[in-house]
């Protein structure tokens, strides 16, 4: 990467919208790399919205929980 990107989101769960702001060049592997994590945060998102993920005081992000969902 030799460039940087960020993205500003709706505070909408179910919107997504994203704006981006790109400085400088970003290679393929970059963009894929970015996607993965945003369709991680998107389901991540939604699960918690569902209560299917409940943040608790060990893993106040769900995070760990979500991993531990999608590893199952």
């Amino acid at each position: 990467m030799r460039g940087s990107i960020t993205f500003k989101f709706s505070s909408d769960i179910d919107d997504y919208r994203v704006r981006t702001l790109r400085e400088g060049d970003l290679e393929s592997s970059d963009l894929e790399a970015i996607i993965a994590v945003l369709d991680e945060e998107i389901r991540l998102k939604r699960l918690i919205a569902s209560g299917e993920i409940v943040p608790t005081a060990a893993d106040p992000t769900g995070i760990g929980q979500f991993h531990v969902c999608w590893s199952n």
